[in-house]
Formats: structure tokens, C-alpha cells, sequence
């Protein structure tokens, strides 16, 4: 199990998150979904170890969390110019076999430089960057960002075959469908901390709270509009 206890953590005196607790069973596909600056992405970097050492603890398995259980795709993944896409994954993982069948479901031309690719064939590249290294922890940030219809199916369907395993994976994201199609539960970030956490049965409560929250903001906003 992932567990995470008063989690606190702040850029200078921007306090992020604040007193922020969740736990993510073995098996299980968690998202978290929150509004732009809701504290999504320094979640992840402090689990991932990218960050200092918050206030609080990151636990896996009742140890402290270390960056090499953790496998993390940042929304906008870096490369190193002039690297070819091969190139790229030897570097993580120097496994032929094991790179070929992952791009069999991609079909990437990873004999082309990485400078050349789309922003989505960038995405799909460092999803298998993440998949090959193995790790207990996988954390996606905003995986399905440019990425094409047939990308994101098939790395949901990747994700999904996760839950045969021991691991755990944590996927954020603003767009709640690509959520409530792949996830088990889904816990909302707001002002620092996780305000609800749904199960998957309460998956259409969650779409019409959404639904009306908007609906709301957009009659209060629009209410004298010609």
C-alpha cells in the first residue's frame, strides 16, 4: 500500500498542500483530478522523490517511499536533442526484446530523431520509458495530453492490464472521463488537499457533481449577459 500522511508542502511562502492524507491499495489505479495550481504535479514529484522531503510521509509498503520504486511521466516530457528514439529507450532500459513489443503496440519510429517526433509520438515514446523501468509506483501527468484517439486507447488498456500486478499507478488529469475509463477511484485535489475520494460505483455521482458545478459558475458568470 501507498500511504500518505499530512502532507505539506510550499514554494517559498505559496503553501501547496496542506495537511493532504491518501491511500492507494497494491493493484489499484488511482486518479486524482483538481483544477489548474490544485497541487497535482508537486504531488507526484514529491512521490516520486523529485522534490525535498516534505512535511509529512510518503510510505510504500511501510517504508519510506524511494525514487527507485517509482517510474514518473511528466506532463511535458524532456528529451535530449539530437537523440533518436531507440537511442532514448536503451538509456532507460537496454532490453531489445522488451522494447520491441512495446512499440509494437505504439508503432513508433524510433530510428528517427526524438526532435522530429509530434508531441503525442513524444508522450507514447516516454509512456514505454516509464514502462520499461518496472517500478511499483507508476505516475502518469496528464499521460493523454496530445495524444491521438488509438494512442489513448491502447495506454489505457496498458494501464489497465496494470491491476494484474502488485503495483500501483496514480493518473492525474482535468478531463474526467479519461479517468472514470480507466481508474478504481478517483480523489479530488482542491486547495492542498483531497476533498472526496469516489469509488468506482459513485463514478456517475462524480460526472454529475461536475456537471453542476459548472453548470452553475456558467449561470452566475453569464446571468445578465445579452
Amino acid at each position: 500500500m501507498l500511504r500518505i500522511e499530512q502532507l505539506h508542502y510550499s514554494y517559498g511562502k505559496s503553501q501547496v498542500l496542506n495537511n493532504l492524507s491518501l491511500k492507494v491499495a497494491e493493484g489499484e489505479i488511482h486518479g486524482i483530478l483538481g483544477p489548474n495550481g490544485a497541487g497535482k504535479t508537486t504531488l507526484f514529484r514529491l512521490i516520486a522523490n523529485w522534490l525535498p522531503a516534505p512535511a509529512g510521509s510518503i510510505a510504500w509498503q511501510s517504508e519510506p517511499v524511494h525514487k527507485r520504486q517509482t517510474a514518473y511521466l511528466e506532463t511535458a516530457p524532456y528529451f535530449y536533442p539530437y537523440l533518436k528514439g531507440i537511442e532514448y529507450l536503451r538509456l532507460i532500459q537496454d532490453e531489445p526484446k522488451q522494447i520491441e513489443t512495446w512499440n509494437k503496440l505504439f508503432d513508433l519510429p524510433l530510428d528517427d530523431l526524438i526532435d522530429g517526433y509530434s508531441t503525442g509520438m513524444q508522450k507514447k515514446l516516454a509512456f514505454i520509458g516509464v514502462l520499461l523501468q518496472n517500478r511499483p509506483i507508476l505516475i502518469l501527468d496528464e499521460p493523454f495530453n496530445g495524444v491521438d484517439l488509438a494512442g489513448n486507447e491502447m495506454m489505457m488498456a496498458v494501464i489497465r492490464r496494470r491491476r494484474n500486478n502488485k503495483g500501483i499507478t496514480l493518473i492525474s488529469s482535468h478531463i474526467l472521463h479519461t479517468l472514470t475509463h480507466v481508474c478504481d477511484r478517483i480523489s479530488l485535489l482542491d486547495n492542498g488537499q483531497i476533498t472526496q475520494t469516489f469509488e468506482l460505483k459513485d463514478f456517475a455521482a462524480l460526472e454529475k457533481l461536475v456537471r453542476e458545478e459548472t453548470r452553475t459558475l456558467l449561470d452566475k458568470t453569464l446571468e445578465n449577459w445579452p
